[in-house]
């Protein structure tokens, strides 16, 4: 019974597995594990609320664009992953990822996240 399930099962799986492990080696990262940048609070400091909203709501649309731009870049980067190491595997070596987006996008976040310290210090919102 264990032979015949290892030559009936034994390759997918192995092979399933390997496939599995050779797409995760991608450097491209989701828009939802870039983590944000911290920056500094203090030049939101000198806005007013109506200010500080306004740069808000800016950010959150760039923000948007920014994780979109980051997941469709992991996408591409996930399918050129598994061509490359289905078709020619040491090219994998040089795929480059999404550093140049995830980073644009670790920095909205971070500034969105100094606009709402400065929303808060500045009770704005409460």
């Amino acid at each position: 019974m264990k032979n015949k399930f290892r030559k009936n099962f034994g390759f997918p799986l192995c092979a399933l597995a390997l496939l599995a492990n050779l797409i995760s080696c991608s450097t491209a990262q989701k828009s939802s594990e870039v983590q944000s940048i911290r920056i500094p609070v203090a030049p939101y400091l000198k806005m007013t609320c109506k200010e500080l909203a306004t740069e808000q709501g800016s950010l959150i649309s760039e923000a948007q664009a920014a994780g979109a731009q980051v997941d469709s870049s992991h996408d591409s980067d996930q399918a050129a992953v598994l061509v490359t190491w289905l078709l020619f595997w040491p090219a994998a070596f040089l795929i480059e990822g999404n550093q140049e987006e995830a980073s644009r996008l670790a920095g909205i976040k971070g500034q969105l996240e100094a606009v709402s310290e400065a929303q808060k210090i500045n009770e704005c919102i409460q």
